[in-house]
């Protein structure tokens, strides 16, 4: 910052009382000094830039052009300021955990969780985001992530390994004569979540047909979602198969609403949880983060129990 910016800068809270006062004698009053100081700041001012601010007469202030627009900018920049101070110390105080997730997680398995969370003391507030959150400009605590991770400049845990599951309903099963012990023995409707298949993160149908020999049919999707949890949906209503993956169908497969086909598929990406080092110090997070660990490992031993 130059010289004249500088010394612009700490004259802005006197431009600033000038917008809204629209008097050297009222910008002193919101400012609690006399009016001399005012005037002696904006005279100095106008020196800096060579330009005039004010008309001024005996019993008149006009604003010139010059000075209405460096007096609004001073305003418009306090303004933001006081908000800013206000949105730090507020944050600094709250104890609610800002939480930013894919919307298939928190449709799935976080938002079911909020009240086991409130009787473990913990306020938590779920933001739905399919961008990855910045935490140095973004209103959000720590964020859980599905890829391969770690995160450069962040701290991140991975909170489980990861598979993938091919899922129907009981009705779809029953209706398509499904044997179980042989689930690939004729073909099946597949429904697809294409932003999963587009991802360069590896996990998708094409991935499965890899890694599963027994599954030889051509992959034509009959239905196309851009989640994966509004596909499991589908495959809840008997529309046919979609691919789950850990924490997103283990709840679904408990309360029998679908079953899984086939043994189900370690792949390359997980769940991570990650958040910036300055707020991982923070009691709110290892509080938090022992919390999550306890639900992820309760939500995979629930499905492997069923």
């Amino acid at each position: 910052m130059n010289n004249r910016l500088l010394k612009l800068a700490q004259a802005a809270p006197y431009l600033a009382a000038m917008h809204e006062a629209r008097s050297f004698t009222k910008a002193a009053d919101l400012m609690n000094v006399h009016q001399t100081a005012v005037s002696h700041r904006i005279r100095a001012i106008e020196d800096l830039i060579g330009v005039q601010l004010f008309e001024r007469t005996t019993r008149t202030l006009t604003f010139t052009t010059a000075g209405e627009i460096l007096c609004a900018a001073a305003h418009a920049n306090i303004t933001d300021l006081e908000a800013a101070l206000l949105r730090v110390q507020a944050k600094k105080r709250s104890s609610t955990i800002r939480v930013s997730v894919p919307p298939s997680l928190a449709m799935k398995w976080i938002v079911p969780l909020l009240t086991m969370a409130k009787t473990a003391g913990l306020d938590i507030s779920v933001q739905a985001q399919t961008r990855l959150v910045d935490f140095a400009r973004d209103d959000a605590d720590v964020g859980i992530r599905y890829g391969l991770g770690p995160y450069p400049g962040l701290r991140t845990i991975r909170l489980s390994r990861s598979y993938m599951q091919p899922l129907a309903s009981p009705a779809y099963i029953e209706a398509n004569g499904i044997d179980l012990a042989k689930p690939w023995a004729k073909p099946i409707d597949i429904l697809m979540d294409h932003t999963t298949e587009s991802d360069p993160i590896p996990f998708g149908w094409a991935e499965f047909k890899a890694s599963e020999p027994a599954f030889t049919q051509k992959i034509e999707p009959i239905s196309l979602f851009d989640r994966t949890d509004l596909a499991l949906q589908a495959a809840t209503g008997g529309l046919g198969v979609a691919l789950g993956r850990t924490l997103l169908y283990e709840n679904d497969v408990k309360m029998g609403y679908l079953v899984p086909l086939g043994e189900p598929k370690p792949v390359e990406p997980s769940d991570w949880l990650v958040t910036s080092y300055e707020f991982a110090e923070t009691q709110k997070f290892k509080d938090f983060t022992r919390w999550i660990t306890e639900q992820v490992e309760r939500t995979i031993c629930l499905e492997t129990r069923s």
